[in-house]
C-alpha cells in the first residue's frame, strides 16, 4: 500500500476554532490555521497569535467608544455652564424684584451639580459596553490594552516538564473560552468550555488523534469484528513517516477475508480512521494492491 502523509496535523480538514467571551459580553471567534505543527510550542504560538489578531478591531472599537464618550463629557460641561449661567441670572431677577406677589425662589444649583445630573441622565442611555465600564469601576484605557494585547488576560502556555497545555484566563476582563471538540483533544483539555485559568488533564496529541487509519472494503468483504462492533475492514494501518512523506507499507503477513460476490466488476474503498470519519487527505494518491486467492472450502 503506498499513500500520501497529507493530512493536517490538526487531524482534520474541518476548520477548527475557539471563542473568547469577554466581560463586555463581546464575543470573538479564532479560527485555528489547519497547517502542521511540529510540537506543542508552535502551537501555542499559533494559537496566542490568533488570538492577538481576532480581538484588533475590539481595540479599534474601544478606542472609539472612549472618543465619543469624551466628547460626549465635554458637551455636558458646557450645557453645564450655560444652565448655570442661565440659572444665576433668573436668580439675579428674583431678588430684585419687589413685587408682593413674585414666584417661590429658584433653587440655584452649582455648576458641578448641575453637570452631575446631566451626565446622570446619559449614563441611563448609553450601550451595553459603556454600562458595564461604568457599572464596574473599569476603566477604558486598561480595556483598550487588553483588546490591542489580548494575551496579557487570556494566553496558552505549554509547560514542556508536565507535558501539559495550560489556559490562562483574568475574569477581570474574560468570562469564558471555548473550543471544538477535536481542538480540545490535542491540547489535552476535557471541557470544550472554561471559565477560569485550567491546566489540560492529558497530554496533547500532535496526531490528532490519527495514528492508525482502517481500510474497507464494504459489498467485497464479510464484515469482522472491530471493538463492539462488525465493519468490512480489509486492514489495519499504522501511520508512519512525516509530513509531505509518501509513505509505502508493506505487509509481510497477508489476512485473507471471505467474499461476499463471486463476480467483481469494481472494488469500492474507503479509508477512514478509528473514530470512524474519512481520512482528510489533502492531496495526493493512494495506491492498494489486493491479493486473491481461491478457498480451499467450498
Amino acid at each position: 500500500m503506498v499513500y500520501p502523509y497529507s493530512w493536517p496535523s490538526l487531524g482534520t480538514t474541518s476548520e477548527q476554532f475557539f471563542s473568547v467571551t469577554w466581560q463586555t459580553n463581546e464575543s470573538v471567534r479564532l479560527n485555528v490555521s489547519s497547517s502542521s505543527f511540529l510540537n506543542p510550542l508552535q502551537l501555542k504560538e499559533n494559537l496566542n497569535k490568533s488570538l492577538e489578531e481576532g480581538c484588533r478591531d475590539l481595540s479599534a472599537k474601544m478606542k472609539a467608544i472612549h472618543i465619543e464618550y469624551i466628547n460626549k463629557l465635554k458637551e455636558l460641561k458646557n450645557q453645564a455652564k450655560q444652565e448655570y449661567k442661565r440659572l444665576s441670572e433668573l436668580k439675579k431677577n428674583e431678588n430684585t424684584t419687589k413685587s408682593e406677589h413674585s414666584v417661590d425662589s429658584i433653587p440655584l444649583k452649582t455648576e458641578s451639580e448641575i453637570y452631575s445630573d446631566l451626565v446622570t441622565t446619559m449614563n441611563e442611555d448609553v450601550d451595553s459596553v459603556i454600562k458595564f465600564l461604568l457599572i464596574s469601576g473599569s476603566d477604558f484605557d486598561s480595556w483598550e490594552h487588553a483588546y490591542l494585547k489580548p494575551v496579557s488576560v487570556c494566553n496558552f502556555e505549554f509547560y514542556e516538564k508536565k507535558n501539559r497545555f495550560s489556559l490562562f484566563l483574568n475574569k477581570s476582563f474574560i468570562k469564558s473560552v471555548t473550543m471544538t471538540e477535536q481542538l480540545a483533544y490535542i491540547l489535552g483539555f476535557d471541557k470544550l468550555e472554561m471559565f477560569e485559568t485550567s491546566i489540560a488533564k492529558f497530554m496533547p496529541d500532535m496526531k490528532g488523534g490519527v495514528s492508525s487509519f482502517h481500510v474497507y472494503a464494504p459489498g467485497l468483504i464479510e464484515p469482522m469484528i472491530i471493538g463492539d462492533v462488525t465493519a468490512p475492514v480489509l486492514r489495519i494501518v499504522n501511520i508512519r513517516g512525516k509530513q509531505d512523506e509518501i509513505i509505502e507499507e508493506q505487509f509481510l503477513f497477508v489476512q485473507y477475508h471471505k467474499l461476499l460476490i463471486k463476480e467483481i466488476n469494481e472494488i469500492f474503498i474507503e479509508i477512514r480512521t478509528s473514530s470512524g470519519i474519512l481520512m482528510p487527505f489533502q492531496y495526493g494518491t493512494c495506491t492498494l494492491t489486493l491479493h486473491f486467492k481461491q478457498s480451499t472450502y467450498f
